[in-house]
């Protein structure tokens, strides 16, 4: 039964959760397949106490999507990450954070700003109640696209003195996938590389050149290049690493998939990507990794399977 927390305010004339934000986090246990409303809304407790039950290994796994997402694709793509990551021999449990994203391309500037004042949120409701679970669970992240931003915004807002409990607190492994975050912020010294290093075990960045929604992206905001498009900067942290994605990207996608969606989305129906990511939330050593091969001219490894 897919379990995630959500700051997307409800509709309780509808019973369907809306695209603004909310004023109170609110937990959520749903059939799969079944349109969330409010007669699965569960208390904290509640929530955490099927988390334990669900969570083989004690692995969480807590997935954070990006801009232009439905509270249905969110669930849709939290099932894809569940299957092919079991698929790949992964057993742990899968959860997400449901921020208000629009649900539109057109929408772009207003879901960063929502993005911004929900990330808090992300530790003070979901990640700090799960470490202060006991046994304490492994708790890692996968952020696509905005979801990036977000966790960087949610990492540096809250400090040990906050609502997580667990002092210090941290997560293992984190997975950027198409990440439309500023590639400066994750230079060596710089904030997003800071608090990344600090409350993370390793950092995996997954990226394309060919990403289409990134290179908008870039041309919105500041035209910073963007990590999920062209990779970390040459300073990194020892614990960050890239992995170049365009290799599989040609590879694997037929060219109808090559759209301007499906360039940004492509990792979540290939699965390639699967098998390298339950490999890294497993803590494997990248450079000993088959489904990663060397690329020419760089010192990133390609994902190619």
């Amino acid at each position: 039964m897919p379990l995630f927390v959500t700051r997307r305010s409800y509709n309780a004339s509808t019973r369907r959760f809306t695209h603004n934000r909310a004023t109170i986090t609110r937990h959520v246990s749903v059939p799969e397949g079944v349109s969330p409303d409010g007669d699965h809304i569960v208390d904290q407790a509640t929530w955490l106490s099927l988390v334990k039950q669900q969570a083989q290994g004690g692995e969480v796994l807590v997935y954070v999507h990006g801009f232009n997402t439905e509270q249905s694709e969110m669930l849709e793509r939290r099932r894809k990450i569940e299957l092919g990551l079991a698929a790949a021999g992964w057993s742990g449990l899968v959860v997400a954070y449901d921020w208000p994203s629009d649900g539109t391309i057109w929408s772009y500037l207003s879901d960063r700003n929502d993005a911004k004042h929900t990330a808090p949120y992300l530790i003070i409701d979901l990640i700090g109640p799960l470490l202060n679970l006991r046994p304490q669970p492994r708790v890692h992240l996968i952020c696509h696209s905005m979801g990036a931003y977000l966790t960087l915004r949610g990492f540096s807002g809250v400090g040990d003195g906050g609502s997580p409990g667990t002092v210090p607190w941290g997560v293992g492994e984190v997975a950027f996938v198409a990440a439309d975050a500023d590639k400066p912020w994750m230079e060596s010294g710089a904030w997003g590389a800071l608090v990344m290093d600090l409350r993370s075990e390793r950092l995996t960045n997954y990226y394309s050149t060919f990403d289409k929604v990134l290179d908008l992206s870039e041309g919105i905001v500041h035209g910073q290049q963007r990590a999920g498009r062209n990779g970390l900067p040459v300073a990194i942290p020892a614990r960050f690493h890239d992995v170049y994605c365009g290799a599989q990207y040609e590879a694997k996608v037929p060219p109808a998939g090559k759209t301007l969606r499906g360039s940004h989305l492509w990792y979540f129906n290939d699965q390639g990507f699967y098998t390298d990511l339950a490999l890294t939330l497993g803590g494997a050593d990248p450079a000993l990794m088959p489904t990663r091969r060397p690329t020419v001219g760089s010192s990133d490894l390609a994902l190619l399977t």
